[in-house]
């Protein structure tokens, strides 16, 4: 089966240590661009904008990582990364910002910062893939080949979203609960990791301007079937 395929050599690889513009409504800067300013653009779109903590700063630089950072920049997929400590390991959280869902990466060490753009992206485009879990093999991978055009790149910057953080702090309180007292150690990577993942996002939350309340898991996955 693709999906399963796909997690498999995921997990494998991480933890070993211009549709055209309508003319109506162009605006006349938009009509001077260049073949190249127009490739620039469908380039920010198609790629990541990782927003970090100070702390996860620190442990990228500490790595060695290379950080292509940019800045005053708002295309892209906007995701949100900070590192906390579980039973004296390292772990990350990195949140999507529309439908706040979270990637959960337990027990990371030196080498998986310094690889964590490579980490980040067969992440997404596994998980994404076993999260809608498509009954038809070609709907499957148009899905992989669009959510993989939407990680061809990641960029870096230190820009805060407090909204987003606070839904960071949640996840982490539920994290720490979860680990210390009902499973009592960090999750195995693959299934287990994945299956703990499932559980946090399976959670209500809800947005200061928004009246109602939403799941992550739920809205990430519609989010996601838009793209076929």
């Amino acid at each position: 089966m693709v999906v399963s395929t796909i997690i498999t050599c995921f997990y494998k690889a991480s933890y070993p240590h211009h549709r055209e513009l309508e003319t109506c409504h162009v605006p006349k800067a938009y009509l001077t661009l260049s073949i190249t300013d127009s490739l620039n653009i469908k380039k920010m779109v198609d790629m990541i904008q990782l927003h970090m903590t100070k702390k996860f700063h620190e442990d990228l630089s500490k790595s060695g990582c290379a950080l292509s950072e940019t800045h005053d920049q708002t295309a892209g997929w906007h995701w949100y990364a900070h590192r906390i400590t579980l039973l004296r390991k390292k772990c990350v959280i990195v949140m999507e910002e529309e439908c706040r869902y979270a990637l959960i990466f337990f027990g990371l060490k030196k080498l998986d910062f310094a690889h964590f753009e490579q980490l980040l992206t067969s992440r997404i485009i596994a998980e994404a893939s076993w999260l809608c879990d498509l009954p038809q093999p070609k709907e499957n991978e148009i899905l992989i080949e669009k959510v993989q055009q939407k990680c061809s790149g990641i960029f870096f910057d230190r820009k805060s979203n407090r909204s987003v953080q606070a839904h960071i702090r949640q996840v982490a309180q539920e994290l720490e609960y979860l680990v210390h007292f009902i499973d009592e150690n960090l999750p195995e990577p693959g299934k287990e990791a994945l299956e703990l993942g499932l559980r946090i996002n399976d959670s209500y939350r809800k947005k200061q301007q928004d009246k109602d309340y939403f799941v992550p898991l739920k809205c990430w996955r519609e989010s996601l079937l838009t793209l076929i």
